[in-house]
């Protein structure tokens, strides 16, 4: 342990591999110290002299105020080069999978053992003082490994299996330093070029990511270039790459720690760019890294500190959400801001969320992952040079709407995602005489004419024509009732809602809704080829209430089976490659008994998925009514114990009183 004269260190009792060598801390830095050069004090000098005196951590690095600190604390830069770089291992005869925090300090102690018999061998204390010169500036040495340096390296700081990979380490050490404007540029390069380099060495690689971490870490340490944006390119580039690869277990918590001390102290000059780079690398820790080749124009913003990019999310027909999205970000992170405005906190809400990236051309949908990133996304349709727009919607609806305290946001999406069903007739339920119930029929006509006014029409309609638009499917066809009743119905309702507001007519349309049986289903027109109950073409929905194989053209639910009876489902293509067809194999049944019902669809894989949403919105909701129940049996079982023990004090007390 360095430290300067007139310090104060305080003693542990652990022991050290020489008597001679004593063990202690300073300032929170842990190490061994030579007996001989130390005296101890009692209490009263310590109180006497006042506090401990700083010892200043940073002086051992040579760092100034501000500089980025690798020295101090656990998992440090410095004791991770003392333990796998090459200079050391070479060196010192050590092998890595050998060394840790003890062996570290043991490499420590020896080193000062050693240096202290020769001192004692030499006779004049001229050569002793001119050999201890010799050992600080070894420690001097040791620091200089991880600092910035102005020339290249001529081998790779860790040792690599292969000395192609040592050549191709000490290229890109020369790259980052051109990069970095330490270097020139030959004629024909750019920075661009040199950033393409690094990652393309880390991606063909993987051994050379923790290599270039290193060189990264050195080249903003301590940074003296004559290059005034020397070291905040080199933070851009670190921030770089860091958004697609994530270093090794071994050297993670070092990386980790030295991005925190940058970025939690303001003071330091690059807090900012060190801040930006450790967001990057958590996301990369815990999603694995970007996947596609970044666009020149990505890099070029990166390297120019543009590390956010606006970007449009439709929400259900075409309600636009701006969001401002950076290099790491994923799925996850636009479900989790869209339902914050929705006012959506519940964790489990969140999963009933989905967003789709639509190809306009093609009409075609593509589920994202949540862990997806999406300017992988956005870069890949942008290279294959197809229009990409990204669609935020619900996909379950398991949980119940929240309607009483719901915001503006909130009921324009459930609205807009629901009506679009409505007015194609999927949630009417009719008998075999193509009837629908009374009280039905009535909220049929009540929802027109709140749909006529939530489209801002404040004038009562005079013909059929004008409002026939916002009665579901071919109803008026059915002769349920005469156009003049369906129209005179609509003027009375509309009687009625003139104070409305459109806000408020969106929301009595939900509060109506949601009590049909076929609210926040999801519909699939499909072909069932095992079940004799159900010939030829049929609708099949999927609510929180299971799976239901309805009429194609009455709605009337031919066969149902809740969730607790699907045990699996699987998409199958035909054996045969004359047609295209597909299949879903749906697995119901218990323990005892189970079969299988095969239908032909193209949208398998959807079904698949939503039928998996519900069953996981189903366990989870099963688990956490169980964690309550018990809790609250504990609760009532403490309050029993509780009560016949003082029922008992009571009865003992009126005895003794007689």
């Amino acid at each position: 342990m360095k430290f300067r004269k007139g310090d104060t260190m305080t003693r542990k009792n652990v022991q050290t591999y020489s008597e001679s060598w004593l063990y202690g801390s300073i300032n929170g830095s842990v190490g061994t110290f030579p007996e001989d050069t130390t005296k101890p004090i009692t209490k009263r000098e310590l109180s006497r002299s006042g506090s401990f005196h700083d010892s200043r951590s940073r002086h051992s690095s040579g760092l100034s105020d501000g500089e980025p600190s690798t020295t101090t604390g656990k998992y440090s830069m410095l004791e991770f080069s003392m333990m796998y770089f090459r200079e050391n291992l070479d060196r010192y005869s050590t092998k890595p999978n050998e060394l840790g925090i003890h062996s570290n300090i043991r490499l420590i102690e020896n080193l000062k053992l050693n240096g202290l018999k020769r001192r004692k061998s030499f006779g004049k204390a001229k050569d002793s003082e001119k050999l201890q010169r010799q050992e600080s500036w070894s420690w001097k040495e040791q620091a200089d490994m991880i600092k910035w340096t102005k020339t290249p390296i001529p081998a790779s700081l860790l040792k690599l299996p292969t000395d192609q990979m040592n050549k191709i380490a000490v290229d890109c050490f020369y790259s980052i330093q051109k990069f970095m404007g330490d270097q020139p540029l030959h004629p024909s390069e750019t920075d661009i070029d040199c950033a393409f380099k690094i990652l393309k060495a880390c991606h063909q690689c993987p051994e050379l990511r923790d290599e270039i971490y290193c060189q990264l870490v050195r080249q903003t340490t301590n940074n003296k270039s004559p290059q005034s944006q020397s070291c905040l390119r080199g933070w851009r580039l670190f921030t770089l790459v860091a958004c697609w690869f994530s270093p090794s277990d071994v050297l993670k918590p070092f990386l980790l720690n030295y991005l925190q001390q940058n970025a939690s102290d303001p003071s330091r000059p690059y807090h900012s760019p060190a801040h930006n780079c450790l967001q990057m690398l958590r996301k990369t820790v815990k999603y694995g890294g970007r996947k596609n080749v970044p666009s020149v124009e990505e890099i070029a913003a990166i390297t120019d500190g543009k590390l956010s990019k606006r970007q449009s999310v439709l929400i259900s027909c075409g309600v636009p959400f701006i969001l401002n999205i950076s290099p790491s970000t994923v799925v996850q992170d636009v479900i989790d801001e869209i339902c914050a405005k929705l006012g959506v906190v519940s964790q489990m809400e969140q999963e009933e969320y989905t967003v789709f990236a639509m190809i306009e051309a093609d009409n075609e949908y593509a589920r994202l992952k949540r862990e997806e990133y999406v300017m992988d996304v956005v870069t890949e349709m942008r290279l294959q040079r197809k229009d990409c727009v990204l669609i935020f919607e619900r996909t379950s609806w398991y949980f119940p709407l929240r309607l009483e305290s719901a915001t503006q946001e909130y009921i324009d999406m459930m609205f807009n995602q629901t009506v679009p069903d409505y007015i194609d007739g999927y949630l009417l339920t009719m008998d075999h005489k193509n009837k629908i119930p009374p009280k039905q029929l009535d909220d049929v006509i009540t929802i027109a004419a709140l749909l006529y006014r939530a489209s801002g029409h404040d004038i009562l309609p005079q013909t059929l024509r004008e409002v026939d638009s916002y009665f579901p499917g071919s109803i008026l066809s059915l002769s349920l009732l005469r156009h003049s009743q369906f129209l005179d119905g609509i003027q009375k309702k509309l009687n009625v809602l003139v104070n409305c507001n459109d806000f408020e007519c969106k929301l009595e349309v939900m509060n109506m809704l949601k009590k049909w049986p076929l609210f926040g289903a999801s519909f699939f027109n499909i072909q069932c080829l095992t079940e004799p109950k159900i010939t030829g073409e049929c609708l099949l929905a999927v609510n929180r209430a299971g799976i239901h194989f309805l009429h194609h053209k009455t709605h009337k639910v031919i066969l149902s089976y809740p969730f607790t009876e699907i045990i699996s489902s699987r998409k199958i293509s035909a054996d045969h490659k004359v047609t295209d067809e597909q299949y879903l194999d749906i697995k119901v049944g218990n323990n005892m008994v189970q079969k299988v019902i095969r239908v032909e669809t193209n949208q398998g894989s959807d079904i698949s998925h939503l039928i998996g949403q519900y069953i996981r919105a189903v366990n989870n909701n099963a688990q956490t009514f169980l964690v309550v129940t018990k809790c609250t049996c504990l609760y009532f079982y403490i309050f029993y114990l509780k009560t016949v023990y003082f029922y008992n004090v009571m009865l003992k007390t009126c005895k003794f009183y007689g």
